[in-house]
């Protein structure tokens, strides 16, 4: 199984706005792909601003044909809005 890992620093005040869009656009489109297996935002209890979206597919290859969608284009590009920046971290699970 392949997992990723986004380190997600929103920006001051999207919070909601971000938690909101996982819920209502990105978790719908990316559960309808092929392998997909599970998708979680973790919040922070440490800083209000910091986030963790761990995506999981059956197989590298999966989340490849995932990013490559239009539908990706579309959803991405709104949690990306919502964040000062991020870093993307991918692992096999053992």
């Amino acid at each position: 199984m392949f997992v990723l890992h986004v380190e997600l620093k929103v920006k001051s005040g999207s919070q909601a706005n971000l938690e909101k869009t996982f819920v209502e656009r990105f978790y719908r489109a990316i559960s309808a792909q092929s392998g997909f297996v599970a998708a979680e935002l973790l919040r922070s209890n440490d800083d209000e601003t910091s986030y963790r979206l761990c995506l999981s597919f059956d197989q590298w290859a999966s989340q490849q044909k995932w990013v490559a969608t239009d539908l990706h284009q579309e959803v991405w590009p709104l949690v990306e809005d919502l964040c000062e920046n991020y870093a993307v971290a991918g692992y096999t699970a053992i």
